[in-house]
């Protein structure tokens, strides 16, 4: 298995928590920001967060993967763990470059990580190569984009489903969903527990395949629900003020 990973904070979450639980990919293609402005799922490495990160995994077992360090190197992280990798020739998926790349990799299957908002197209979907994405939602009734501030908004939870990505946005089969309680502190949802909770998904995802030896689906039908767009400002100021905290991780 392979990884195709944008230099985000979600990429970093993924690949300590692959690291942590000793899941090591084959190979990554790190599609490395070159511009002077961040890219969607970027922060500014000098962002002081609400909550102290650290390597040491959480005593929480719903948010097992919390505690990560959302400012880390991905190209320092991949190294010490001698992880190969290469810089992507683009930062788009799509790009013909790209797809040539992917094609002749002998992985069959590719963790996916990409820059926020980035929608894979035919051409790379008919590479024959499988990918597998954690949507920042609980499917299928959260799809499209910051899902989970409204989850948070409609009954305080979060969630995350694992996916091979099809054309149509969030709608591949599910392999794997979970929801996860309102964090105690909503201010770091964007780079810490969203990804978290992505991380939680992804290791348990890749868990359940090790000891099966196949991909299994819950949820083979992944029809219905509602596509969000991003959410306004001021729904989002509310979603993180709001208090109360679900009960169970589910």
């Amino acid at each position: 298995m392979g990884m195709i990973a944008a230099d985000t904070t979600r990429t970093k979450a993924y690949i300590q928590a692959l690291i942590r639980n000793q899941m090591f990919p084959k190979y990554v293609l790190l599609f490395v920001n070159e511009e002077d402005i961040l890219l969607p799922g970027q922060i500014n490495n000098s962002t002081i967060f609400a909550q102290e990160q650290s390597q040491e995994p959480s005593k929480d077992n719903c948010w097992s993967e919390e505690k990560f360090n959302p400012v880390a190197s991905v190209q320092s992280l991949l190294e010490t763990a001698k992880i190969p990798y290469e810089i992507s020739p683009s930062q788009n998926i799509n790009d013909q470059a790209v797809i040539d790349l992917i094609s002749q990799r002998p992985e069959s299957v590719f963790i996916f990580s990409g820059f926020g908002g980035v929608l894979l197209r035919k051409n790379i979907l008919d590479t024959g190569k499988k990918f597998l994405h954690v949507h920042g939602g609980y499917l299928p009734l959260y799809k499209g984009s910051t899902t989970n501030y409204y989850s948070l908004l409609e009954d305080n939870s979060m969630g995350a489903s694992s996916i091979f990505l099809t054309e149509k946005i969030d709608s591949g089969p599910v392999l794997l969903r979970r929801k996860f309680p309102a964090p105690d502190n909503r201010k770091d949802i964007d780079h810490v527990f969203d990804s978290a909770a992505r991380a939680r998904v992804l290791i348990d995802t890749l868990q359940r395949y090790i000891e099966s030896g196949k991909w299994s689906f819950e949820l083979k039908n992944n029809k219905g629900g509602e596509v969000f767009y991003i959410i306004h400002p001021v729904l989002k100021h509310i979603s993180i003020l709001s208090e109360g905290r679900a009960s169970l991780c589910e």
